[in-house]
């Protein structure tokens, strides 16, 4: 088994050509549709801000999590990488008479992103990346091809239970059993799918939670996590170097238990990323 550093840092790191997708939304109602549809508050939206927010269906189950950029003259919607044509196409459901345009503009677009303020540069926006400090550089530059995060970064995201496309952030799950709470205002109005997310917290009815997981033994994601009856209890999302993600059912999910997948591999589970973490009882 390939050994890499389990506590990698992303500090001082600038990750050039990052592969996300780029939305472009232009028209007098982008801000108020965005408040409108997703599942943060812009109502004090502005030129030169950026706002994390989740796109999420009626049902409140993720499409994907993206960061909103003012320009002053259009919108820029930083999505995951090859998400772009979906969320756009889920947006065009609840445009009615609203004056907006979006457009995949990913191939005319640069992104950026630094974990480290002494790297800024022009036309960059100061965020946060799943709690942690970054900031996102956009330019019109298309020179090379994007870069796909390597190992190192990939182990640093799978500690810091940052969730991702198609693994992680998939309409199997809701944002809260995912740990999104930051990604969600709840005291803002309607939004599509905040009844849903309301009814979860009120009256804490989150069924399953995102562990840290660790194994010896040969784990594949996808693999089914099951009871003592065989029985599914959950799914492990991301693996690398005999580290991990599942979303586990809560009832299981307590930290240094073992479980097992329906392969008969021994998971681990290390930690358990949930609303605790915010302050939110």
């Amino acid at each position: 088994m390939q050994t890499v550093n389990t506590h990698t840092k992303v500090q001082n790191h600038v990750l050039e050509r990052f592969p996300f997708d780029v939305i472009r939304m232009v028209g007098n109602d982008a801000v108020d549709f965005l408040q409108r549809i997703t599942t943060n508050d812009f109502s004090n939206f502005k030129p030169g801000d950026i706002q994390k927010t989740l796109i999420i269906t009626e049902k409140g189950r993720v499409i994907d999590a993206v960061w909103d950029i003012h320009r002053g003259g259009d919108v820029l919607m930083i999505c995951s990488h090859a998400m772009a044509n979906k969320v756009i196409l889920w947006l065009k459901k609840f445009i009615i008479m609203e004056d907006i345009a979006l457009e995949n503009v990913t191939s005319k677009f640069r992104v950026d992103v630094s974990f480290d303020s002494g790297s800024l540069q022009e036309n960059c926006y100061a965020t946060d990346f799943f709690g942690n400090a970054a900031w996102f550089s956009v330019s019109d530059s298309v020179d090379g091809a994007v870069q796909f995060p390597d190992l190192s970064f990939e182990m640093w995201r799978i500690e810091q239970g940052i969730p991702v496309a198609k693994k992680e952030l998939v309409q199997d799950y809701n944002p809260l059993e995912l740990n999104l709470w930051e990604w969600i205002s709840f005291t803002k109005g309607c939004y599509i799918g905040q009844e849903v997310i309301a009814r979860l917290d009120t009256y804490n009815k989150i069924q399953r939670s995102l562990c840290l997981i660790s194994s010896k033994d040969n784990v594949s994601e996808g693999n089914m996590i099951v009871d003592d009856e065989k029985k599914e209890i959950g799914k492990i999302t991301s693996f690398a170097c005999g580290t991990g993600l599942a979303v586990i059912r809560s009832k299981f999910a307590v930290p240094d238990s073992v479980v097992t997948t329906s392969e008969g591999s021994k998971i681990t589970i290390t930690k358990i990323f949930g609303k605790e973490m915010h302050g939110r009882n």
